[in-house]
């Protein structure tokens, strides 16, 4: 390392140089450290701590180094060890000594603390874009498919006729938590720690309030030494990436069970799939298999971090630039997947007559010939153990609830009329539902219309 070592006898290893550099992560974050530093600029001129023409000059540099930034011709040099040392010194060669009154007032224990926040706040607005797009493409295939009937699950067991746009726009349900969840979070990183130092804070005339003003937060840190040492902030949004992950990695999997031959319930498009460099007739979901493997390293970052934090004393440890890797690996694999999972979404083709034979069953009406019994004033758990016999009974036969006669069904109760083998049709059991939320044909419809 090259910088900072007046007090120090010997240079760095070169060894121990390339292990604590963080430049890779950091390539990452010099936006966010040149419009903080824009910011810290600005407040050390209306402070009076440099002179207006000083202000002028570094406010100049930072930006014609944030222009580099933005096009990606700025580079991070190893044996400058971090993106505050790059800017500082690249700065120094654009403008001159004026570069080195930036630092005033300011340590890099805050500077990153700043820099990372900055980061994970456009991060989650990224990631809410991206969430919305994907939530967009489901509603689109609901609305396409909004009369496709099939089974719903349960323990991976055929249970009732629903619909698949209400199937589908389960998932467009947990998308809203993850986007709720994801702005909570960002309410708690949009905290300026800017101005807390090294973490005693500073004898200088300096005005924290105005830098975070500046970046566009609401609020500012109100205890120097927390504002160096939380990170609180990145394991938030970690968790709520996890969540996501969980959620996109529980879509791919029902996508190709969906998908598979066993079922045929989609087609996922040619645009989408692979083949097999042995079977030319495979027709591989690898995205979604890769999305699905992908929740792990989204997981293993919240991890990661987490067991970073667990034991560090108070104050600023070095450790904690091992938090923004995770941070910044997981942005960019939510990204990433949503994109794909659009992607994914915008080709499926709805296998309509196979669905719909599927969730023709007749034992998938059970809970309807429950809830015909009940409409007639059968006590509900009455109801429930008379078509568990005439279920264990039709078993026992080797017949479908369909194929027994009514004076069968009357054995078990006389509440049952020719009209109950009209329950029969899936179709008609979606129809029937009106509860709130329910698979309900109005209720999907206008589900899907007011999403739409």
């Amino acid at each position: 390392m090259q910088v900072l070592r007046k007090a120090f006898k010997q240079p760095l290893n070169e060894k121990v140089t390339e292990f604590v550099a963080c430049t890779i992560a950091d390539a990452h974050l010099v936006k966010s450290d040149l419009k903080g530093s824009l910011a810290h600029a600005a407040m050390l001129k209306e402070e009076g701590l440099i002179s207006p023409s000083q202000g002028a000059n570094i406010e100049k540099g930072l930006s014609t180094l944030l222009a580099k930034a933005e096009d990606g011709t700025f580079e991070l040099k190893v044996e400058y060890e971090d993106v505050h040392m790059n800017v500082e010194k690249q700065l120094e060669e654009l403008i001159g000594s004026d570069a080195l009154r930036l630092h005033t007032a300011r340590s890099r224990n805050d500077q990153v603390a700043l820099d990372l926040r900055l980061y994970t706040v456009d991060a989650i607005d990224t990631v809410i874009v991206g969430l919305k797009t994907l939530q967009g493409a489901l509603v689109q295939s609901a609305k396409k498919h909004v009369d496709a009937v099939m089974p719903g699950y349960t323990h991976l067991q055929r249970a009732q006729p629903v619909l698949y746009a209400h199937a589908i726009l389960a998932f467009h349900e947990m998308f809203n938590r993850d986007i709720a969840r994801l702005q909570d979070a960002q309410k708690r990183t949009a905290v300026s720690p800017l101005g807390a130092g090294a973490q005693a804070g500073s004898a200088l005339n300096i005005n924290p309030q105005t830098v975070a003003k500046k970046l566009g937060f609401s609020q500012v840190f109100v205890n120097s030494i927390d504002a160096v040492s939380d990170r609180d902030f990145a394991a938030e949004f970690l968790m709520a990436c996890s969540l996501t992950s969980i959620h996109l990695s529980q879509m791919a999997e029902t996508l190709v069970i969906w998908s598979s031959q066993e079922f045929g319930f989609v087609e996922l498009g040619d645009n989408v799939t692979t083949t097999s460099s042995l079977m030319p007739h495979k027709k591989n979901p690898d995205p979604l298999e890769i999305t699905r493997a992908k929740s792990g390293a989204v997981i293993g970052d919240l991890v990661n971090l987490l067991i970073t934090l667990k034991a560090l004393p108070l104050g600023y440890n070095r450790d904690l630039q091992e938090t923004k890797p995770p941070v910044i690996n997981s942005a960019t694999i939510i990204n990433d997947a949503l994109e794909v999972m659009k992607c994914v979404v915008d080709s499926i083709t709805i296998n309509a007559e196979k669905t719909l034979q599927a969730a023709s069953d007749p034992a998938l009406m059970t809970t309807d010939l429950v809830e015909y019994l009940v409409l007639k004033g059968v006590p509900f758990r009455q109801a429930h153990e008379k078509i568990s016999e005439l279920v264990q009974n039709s078993r026992d036969k080797g017949l479908s609830l369909l194929d027994i006669e009514l004076s069968e069904y009357q054995n078990y109760s006389d509440k049952f009329e020719q009209d109950v083998f009209a329950l029969f049709d899936p179709t008609l059991s979606v129809t029937s539902k009106k509860s709130h939320g329910s698979t309900g044909k109005a209720l999907v419809t206008q589900a899907v219309q007011a999403l739409s």
